[in-house]
C-alpha cells in the first residue's frame, strides 16, 4: 500500500542530517555530566548570539518541560498566568503547569489566534475583583507563532510587553515555532524576543531530536534556576547530546533554512485550499499550520490518503502541518489529492 502523504505534525518528521552528525560527533570519548561540557558551553553561547541579549540558558528535552520550568521560575502557589483559551499549556500539556507550577491559567478568548491588552485587562479586572480572595496575575503567556499559525507583529509584542511592565507581569513566551515566525515577519529573533523575561526555544518541531531550552532573560528570575531544573525531573545527565544540536543550527542559520522551506510549503498548499469551491481556510496561512474546513463527507477521503489531524469536528476542521521535510513531491501530491474534491 502506498504511503501516506503526512502533514499531521512537525513532531513526526525525523531529526536534520546535520543534527545526526553533530550528535555523532559528540558520542566521542567521556564528557563531564549535567550540562557541564563544552558542547553546552558552546550551544548557550551560540543561543545567547542569536538572541541577542544575555541570559541564563538550560538545554531540555521537551518544550512542555521549557514551559512548566519557566512558570515554576515566575511564579508562587497564590499566582496565575494569563494565557489564550487555546494556548498549548492551557489545552495540550496534560495540566502540567497546574499539576506541577501549582497556580492557575486564565484563559483570555482569541482572535485568528492573539490575545489583546484590552482583553488581558478585563480578565485579570474580573480575576482580582475579591482582592486576596483571588489569585494574583503574574506572568503573560504567548505563542509565537500561535496555535493556529497565525504571528504576532513585532507592533503588537511591543504593545504587550508595555502590558507587561505597566502591570507588573511577567512575559513568557512559548517559542516552539519561533522559527516559522520569524521568518514570516522577516524579523531576527532578538527582535522577536528582546522585550521577554522568559523563552521556551524550541527546536524538536524544526530539525532538532528532543531538543530545546529555557532562555531566562530576567536577572531576577535566574537565582538557583539550575536547582529548580533539577527538582522538576529536567537535568539530563548526558546533555552534550542534545547541546551539540544547537551548534550546526546557530552557526550554520540552519534554523531558518529549515523554518523557510516548511513556511514556503505551506503556502502552497494554502494557494490550493483557496481555490477549491468546497475547502475553506480557517485562518490566514502565516506559517507552517494550514486549518481548513471540508464536507463531512470529504474528510475520510482526504485522511485516507493524507496524515492529518480532524482539529474540529463540529467545524469539520482539518489541521496540516508541513516541516523541514516536506518534499516537492509531497505538495504535488496534496495538491492533486485535494483537486479531486474541489
Amino acid at each position: 500500500m502506498k504511503e501516506k502523504v503526512c502533514l499531521a505534525s512537525d513532531n513526526y518528521t525525523a531529526a536534520h542530517p546535520s543534527i545526526m552528525q553533530a550528535i555523532q560527533e559528540a558520542n566521542q570519548g567521556t564528557a563531564q555530566a549535567y550540562a557541564e561540557d563544552p558542547w553546552t558551553e558552546k550551544a548557550e553561547k551560540l543561543i545567547q548570539k542569536a538572541l541577542d541579549r544575555k541570559a541564563k540558558i538550560h538545554i531540555v528535552a521537551s518544550g512542555t518541560g521549557a514551559n512548566v520550568f519557566a512558570l515554576k521560575l515566575a511564579c508562587q502557589g497564590v499566582d496565575a498566568v494569563v494565557c489564550s483559551d487555546i494556548a498549548h499549556i492551557n489545552t495540550n500539556e496534560t495540566g502540567a503547569v497546574e499539576a506541577v507550577v501549582g497556580c492557575k491559567l486564565l484563559t483570555v478568548p482569541h482572535e485568528n489566534g492573539k490575545i489583546s491588552p484590552e482583553e488581558i485587562l478585563r480578565k485579570i479586572k474580573t480575576e482580582t475583583i475579591n482582592g486576596k480572595h483571588s489569585t494574583f496575575p503574574r506572568v503573560l503567556s504567548i505563542t509565537q507563532s500561535t496555535e493556529v499559525g497565525t504571528v504576532y507583529s513585532l507592533k503588537e509584542i511591543k504593545a504587550l510587553a508595555k502590558f507587561c511592565k505597566e502591570h507588573d507581569l511577567f512575559f513568557h513566551m512559548d517559542g516552539s515555532r519561533l522559527y516559522n515566525a520569524a521568518v514570516s515577519l522577516g524579523a531576527s529573533l532578538h527582535e522577536l524576543t528582546c522585550d521577554l523575561d522568559l523563552l521556551s526555544l524550541g527546536g524538536t518541531k524544526n530539525g532538532l531530536m528532543q531538543a530545546e531550552a529555557l532562555v531566562i532573560f530576567n536577572p531576577a528570575l535566574q537565582k538557583n534556576s539550575e536547582y529548580i531544573q533539577k527538582q522538576i525531573l529536567l537535568l539530563v545527565s548526558k546533555a552534550r547530546f542534545q547541546s551539540a544540536q544547537f551548534i550546526p543550527y546557530f552557526e550554520n542559520h540552519l534554523w531558518k533554512q529549515l523554518a523557510e522551506h516548511a513556511n514556503k510549503q505551506a503556502k502552497k498548499i494554502a494557494a490550493c485550499i483557496e481555490k477549491s469551491k468546497k475547502l475553506r481556510l480557517s485562518y490566514p496561512v502565516e506559517t507552517n499550520q494550514i486549518f481548513f474546513t471540508a464536507p463531512s463527507n470529504l474528510i475520510p477521503k482526504i485522511q485516507e490518503k493524507i496524515a492529518c489531524y480532524l482539529w474540529n469536528e463540529d467545524k469539520g476542521e482539518i489541521r496540516f502541518v508541513t516541516s523541514w521535510c516536506t518534499t516537492d513531491e509531497d505538495v504535488k501530491a496534496v495538491e492533486k489529492i485535494l483537486n479531486e474534491y474541489s
